[in-house]
């Protein structure tokens, strides 16, 4: 029963986390103030999270710093770009292609780690491909027309999207190297956090304090989903635990753009029904092997 528990926890946190990039804009956070905040707090929640679980020195190996580097840049550059395309174009389908990024570390084994890729895998990949395509379509990204924004918010999605994959491999070589989780997430969110204050210091202004409490929030939400995620595995298989966590996340994505009554075509409904069961696919044939 707890282990059920936790995977509602998860999937509570991570729609809290893009919710709460759709609430912070519509109250006019920036996309930077937002992820900076978001950092900072995570950094924080992160170190005292590593002591907790004893955590020491001999912990933080050159190889963790490598996989937390990839991460800490990628994630903190993923969230901020997400977070920028939510202001520019539509919510559902924007959360749709953003966690769809579960193919990237699974073709990242088959090139770097030769593992070949299965008639489920290769399916997986495609649906989501196809996804991504129809989606984009549904919300006008390819219309050439003056002043369309979904143009942008296409090129920002998916910029997204690949960038979010790098955490999905920096937790790949934390796996396939048995190195200490507790450790990469703290040094992981230190880096994002680091790269985030250099671009502040540039010449940033006065982060608006509506920024310290959606960040706050948002930061706990991401780290509530990342803890509980932990504690399900013990409790349950993976292949119980990434299929919910990965999917639900997409449909309360869409059920949240349907109440802020965002435009939603068939083709865009298609979409997302493929690249939940691409993500399912994909989860399945990963964690059943």
């Amino acid at each position: 029963m707890m282990g059920f528990i936790y995977i509602v926890l998860v999937v509570v946190g991570i729609t809290s986390v893009a919710y709460l990039a759709k609430l912070s804009a519509k109250n006019g956070v920036s996309s930077f103030d937002l992820t900076f905040i978001m950092f900072a707090v995570a950094s924080v929640l992160g170190y005292c999270l590593a002591s907790f679980n004893g955590v020491t020195t001999q912990h933080y190996t050159g190889e963790l710093y490598f996989a937390s580097a990839i991460a800490g840049i990628g994630g903190a550059t993923a969230v901020f770009t997400f977070n920028h395309a939510v202001r520019v174009g539509h919510f559902g389908y924007s959360n749709s292609i953003y966690r769809s990024s579960f193919l990237i570390p699974v073709i990242f084994s088959a090139v770097f780690f030769k593992e070949k890729l299965s008639i489920m895998n290769i399916t997986g990949i495609l649906f989501i491909l196809t996804s991504i395509f129809l989606v984009s379509w549904s919300n006008d990204a390819f219309t050439k027309r003056k002043g369309n924004s979904n143009s942008l918010w296409f090129l920002l999605i998916i910029f997204a999207f690949m960038l979010s994959g790098l955490p999905r491999i920096g937790q790949l070589l934390i796996s396939r190297n048995g190195l200490n989780s507790f450790a990469y997430l703290f040094i992981s969110y230190a880096i994002g956090f680091v790269l985030l204050l250099i671009f502040f210091l540039s010449g940033r202004k006065r982060i608006k304090g509506l920024a310290l409490l959606y960040g706050s929030l948002a930061a706990f939400a991401s780290f509530m989903g990342v803890y509980c995620t932990l504690e399900a595995l013990k409790l349950l298989p993976a292949a119980v635990v990434f299929p919910v966590t990965l999917s639900a996340p997409i449909m309360l994505g869409m059920f949240i753009s349907f109440i802020y009554k965002e435009r939603n075509k068939l083709t865009g409904w298609i979409g997302v029904g493929l690249g939940i069961c691409g993500i399912l696919i994909l989860s399945l044939e990963a964690y059943m092997k």
